[in-house]
Parts: C-alpha cells; structure tokens; sequence
C-alpha cells in the first residue's frame, strides 16, 4: 500500500492506476481534504523502473486550490535480484526537482518471497525510509535552474509524512492472484487486501491505522509483449 518493495519488474512493464488517500492522512491538506494520487509505473530498462505520481485533492473548497496537483518522479533501481539465499535489494529515490513536495520516498528496501505451498507464497520486505529529502528553495515565478537552491528538508516538517526510519511488510499471496498485506510505514500499521482479474486488472483496500480505509485500481500490461496476429506475422 504505502511501502515500496524490491520485487523485480519484467523489462517492458507498464502500469497505470489511481489511489484514495483519506482525510486524516491526506499529504498536501492534512485532515482538510481527501486525495487521489494517479501514478504512471514504466520499468524502462533492466533493473530501472521510473513512477510518476500525480496528488490532486477532493472537495475543493477555495476556488484555484486544486491547479494541476502535485507531481512527482521517483526512480527505483534494483541493486540486487532475489536469489534462493539472497533478498533482491533496491534504492528508491524521489527525483529533487520539485519546489514544494508532497510525496517524498527515498527508502532502500529488500525483499524476499517465501514458498509456503505449491499456491501460496509469502513475500517480506524490510527496510528504512530516509528522514530527509531534497526541495527547490525556490519560487515557481523563478523556476529556470531546476539544479538551484536545492536544499535538505526535514520529512517531519510536512504536513503528514511516512516512510521515515525503519520500514517492512509481509505480503501473503495466492499465486498471482489475491493476496493480504500488513505494513509497517514507519509511522502506522496498516492492512490491505487485493485481487487481480484477467492478469492485468488489480484492486485493492485497506484500512490505515486500523483507521480510515484507502483503496485503489491499476492495469498492468508489458509493452515488449507483441500481439498474436503480430508474432504470427513476423514468423511468416
């Protein structure tokens, strides 16, 4: 849900998808308004997956509060990949162009899966979240040099921050096709539900905190995958 994994990606994935951020814990206006986080996931080359995220808020109470929303570029490299003794291990790194960012990762994860029946398997992941990030100290009416002023930032001073000190999950799966996850964001302990229909389509839910509950969709494709009729024709 909140914490990211070292789960190495197919070379060629593309995801898309959208989250609900509730109130209490919304990034930009904490226990104001409520969230929709649209991201874009693409594993661009081996090891190297790029997300942008896009936070706009709901309920929109003063007129022009909304504007685009807040967007953000996160790179994850796979350091390591999972081996029968040895976790996968990644860097995730929020990219430090942004002026006044809402969503901040920078965390270094691991993960390793665990075969607990011919169908189920179990997936853990520990790690720490860096308490710092890196921000523009700049204005948008300046906005020339996107390497100038850039500065350290406390995660603490955000308006609601996670993934900041140690970090973990397990994530109990039925094949690749529903599974249950508990988390540990470094702040809450949250849990979550999903399934996947006709391999692509995943939908999930949680609740935060034993709290307010966050739920979410995305579609996954791979875009090195060919058509049928196009194989069928490169074969001829």
């Amino acid at each position: 849900m909140y914490v990211p994994t070292a789960t190495e990606t197919k070379d060629g994935t593309f995801q898309f998808g959208i989250n609900y951020n509730p109130i209490d814990y919304g990034f930009r206006f904490n226990k104001k308004n409520s969230e929709n986080i649209y991201f874009i996931n693409a594993t661009i080359v081996p090891r190297l997956e790029v997300n942008v995220n896009l936070l706009r808020i709901n309920n929109e109470k003063i007129n022009g509060q909304k504007g685009i929303g807040d967007r953000q570029i996160d790179l994850k490299y796979l350091i390591l990949k999972e081996k029968k003794y040895q976790p996968s291990l990644a860097l995730i790194i929020s990219a430090p162009f942004g002026i006044d960012n809402s969503l901040t990762t920078n965390a270094l994860v691991a993960t390793k899966s665990f075969k607990l029946s011919p169908k189920f398997f179990a997936e853990v992941t520990a790690g720490l979240g860096s308490p710092y990030y890196i921000q523009r100290d700049d204005s948008e009416k300046d906005n020339y040099n996107i390497f100038q002023d850039l500065k350290f930032r406390k995660k603490k001073e955000l308006a609601y921050y996670y993934l900041s000190g140690p970090i973990g999950g397990i994530n109990f799966r039925y094949e690749k096709k529903a599974g249950l996850m508990v988390e540990w964001d470094s702040q809450h302990l949250n849990i979550g539900a999903y399934g996947t229909l006709f391999k692509r389509w995943t939908i999930q839910a949680g609740i935060i905190n034993f709290d307010q509950i966050t739920f979410g969709t995305s579609y996954a494709l791979n875009l090195k995958t060919l058509p049928k009729r196009l194989k069928k024709a490169n074969e001829n």
